[in-house]
């Protein structure tokens, strides 16, 4: 897995502790791999994810002020933990920066096994 920071990598590591994700929870890696990468919403991830209850909390979206490209990572990773609703790929990707896209596009290689080099599953 290829994190976009140092402390993408160390905050993405603390948070599958903190959840005890099991090592093939795909769905639970990419989401917590978009919150650990995206530092405003990593910071605020209470309000996105229970822990305790190992959930994700759509209700965020009305208690959270997020800009366009925040809420579209939320979107994102809550499409790919559980197919939650959320916009077109272009609409999603439209409101991204280079940054957020490269880790948009290795959240999405998580979820669904692809390795980074792309020729083969994970």
């Amino acid at each position: 897995m290829i994190f976009l920071f140092p402390e993408h990598q160390e905050r993405y590591e603390q948070f599958i502790r903190q959840d005890g994700t099991h090592p093939k929870d795909r769905e639970r890696q990419a989401l917590l791999y978009v919150f650990a990468g995206f530092r405003d919403l990593g910071d605020r991830i209470e309000h996105f994810y229970d822990f305790e209850g190992r959930m994700i909390r759509s209700e965020a979206f009305e208690e959270v002020n997020l800009t366009s490209s925040s809420r579209a990572m939320v979107e994102l990773a809550f499409n790919l933990y559980n197919n939650y609703p959320c916009g077109t790929v272009v609409d999603l990707f439209a409101n991204l920066d280079e940054r957020n896209r490269q880790l948009a596009i290795k959240a999405i290689k998580i979820r669904f096994g692809v390795n980074e080099s792309g020729d083969g599953i994970i």
